[in-house]
């Protein structure tokens, strides 16, 4: 009788114990909270930009916040700058107008190298579009992340 009442004990006690989990299983990452990044150039976050206020923008560095306005290191973006350029056609000698477009590709930086800020600074034209795309950030714990892009149309 006392056996079956020390297994009944025990078998009890090992269920009670079965329930309490773990909240984290040993050996199991805790889940990383992504904050929601913005970006801006100048202040601007894109949109409908006048040739002034680009050829202004172009000399800041690019940032990268946090709702909660915190500022994260940026080591990699790229630069698209679309824009229309003008060829004389051969068979006919007019002048047409085609579709043309720079890329390139910016590490360890957040801002553009000044041959680049010059020459978006001295060619500047309505339909222009600037395009800052592939922006790596560096998180608080080391994570890196892709943030958003940015585009600005030249009106």
């Amino acid at each position: 009788m006392k056996k079956l009442l020390l297994c009944i004990l025990l078998f009890n006690a090992g269920y009670a114990l079965a329930q309490n989990k773990p909240s984290v299983k040993p050996g199991a990452k805790a889940k990383t909270v992504i904050p929601k990044i913005t970006m801006s150039i100048g202040g601007l976050k894109g949109g409908d930009i006048s040739p002034e206020t680009l050829a202004k923008i172009v000399d800041s560095a690019l940032v990268a916040k946090d709702e909660n306005a915190n500022t994260y290191s940026i080591i990699r973006f790229r630069l698209f700058y679309k824009f229309k350029s003008t060829y004389q056609d051969e068979d006919s000698g007019q002048k047409k107008s085609s579709d043309d477009m720079r890329t390139s590709d910016f590490t360890n930086t957040s801002i553009l190298p000044q041959l680049w800020r010059e020459s978006i600074k001295d060619n500047i034209k309505k339909g222009d579009e600037m395009i800052l795309d592939n922006i790596i950030v560096v998180l608080k714990n080391g994570s890196k992340i892709m943030a958003p892009k940015i585009i600005f149309k030249v009106i």
